[in-house]
């Protein structure tokens, strides 16, 4: 129970852009940090959507994954090796190295 001298702190709630920006963030780090690939995909829960990006002779060059949609719409870009995410008129980008294998991993599935 708070006694009547003690003050009552608020705790400053994000924007949009801010939370943009933390999401795209941790999903960069934990791919740097090395979170298992396959896991993304077994799951269910990770990737939404895959955008395939291909050389003219339809081999696979990169790929693109949706892991959020519907609030802030969160991509990661294989071929620019980014994290980026749209939310209303922002717009964020967070750099990450693959250490997870996700660019071999789609190149295998895009193989199959």
């Amino acid at each position: 129970m708070l006694s009547s001298n003690s003050t009552t702190v608020k705790k400053k709630s994000e924007t949009c852009g801010e939370q943009l920006r933390r999401m795209c963030k941790n999903i960069a780090e934990g791919i740097t940090e090395g979170k298992d690939a396959s896991h993304w995909f077994d799951d269910g829960n990770d990737v939404y959507d895959i955008e395939w990006i291909t050389h003219q002779d339809k081999s696979y060059k990169a790929a693109r994954l949706m892991v959020a949609g519907g609030g802030p719409n969160i991509w990661v870009n294989l071929q620019t090796g980014t994290v980026d995410g749209y939310w209303g008129c922002n717009k964020v980008s967070h750099g990450f190295v693959d250490n997870i294998g996700l660019d071999d991993y789609c190149q295998e599935m895009y193989g199959c």
